[in-house]
């Protein structure tokens, strides 16, 4: 009896073990990850304190809502965002639309939504935007993202009047790419370098960021 149950318990495990990119191996249930065996490389992905890349696994496309908030000039921009992220993984990763019904604030409420916030804290006042996100053991539930349109101003994709001014096409790539689970990274070409000066544009994925998304979708 003991033999039948190890045989049984061993065919399972082997169903749900699963390779997780780089390095080590993840035990999975269905879509989650939920325990790491072995040094899981991060991939430049949040890492769940039991050391899990955080993402949203085959949960895509990951649909962001433009909130009322939000002037329309830049929802061309936003949803260009979106698509330069589609076309280098060559899949439909991110979908983005309007929907000005939604009053939600910034919470676990399931709506991934975009906020034009126009009295941002004093304390974090050089943050061009901050996106939050939730996740259950690995796998991501929530994300928003904020944008700090009290100390900053931005201008679209295609916009003349640039002086002074941030790029909305670059800053919404690179808080897009923190709503689908990457951190920040100190590599200039990446589009998850920390820092955006005004007036630079960094609107172009580079093989850091697609090699590192491929390790999760």
């Amino acid at each position: 009896m003991f033999k039948a149950f190890y045989i049984s318990f061993l065919l399972i495990l082997v169903l749900f073990l699963g390779s997780c990119g780089k390095k080590g191996l993840t035990l999975k249930i269905g879509d989650q990850d939920v325990l790491a065996l072995g040094n899981v490389d991060s991939c430049n992905f949040v890492q769940s304190a039991s050391g899990l890349r955080v993402s949203w696994k085959s949960s895509t496309p990951v649909k962001f809502i433009i909130g009322s908030s939000v002037p329309t000039k830049y929802d061309a921009t936003i949803v260009k965002a979106a698509t330069v992220w589609n076309n280098y993984m060559n899949r439909g990763l991110i979908s983005v639309h309007r929907d000005n019904t939604l009053t939600n604030s910034p919470g676990d409420d399931r709506y991934n939504l975009i906020y034009w916030v126009t009295d941002w804290p004093d304390e974090q006042a050089m943050e061009q935007a901050r996106t939050g996100i939730r996740w259950d053991v690995s796998k991501l539930r929530d994300a928003d993202i904020k944008i700090n349109a009290d100390n900053f101003e931005f201008y679209a994709d295609g916009e003349t009047n640039t002086t002074g001014k941030v790029s909305l096409l670059s800053l919404m790539i690179h808080e897009m790419g923190h709503g689908i689970g990457l951190k920040h990274i100190n590599d200039i070409v990446s589009v998850m370098f920390t820092h955006l000066a005004t007036g630079t544009e960094r609107s172009s994925p580079a093989k850091v960021d697609t090699d590192s998304l491929g390790c999760e979708y």
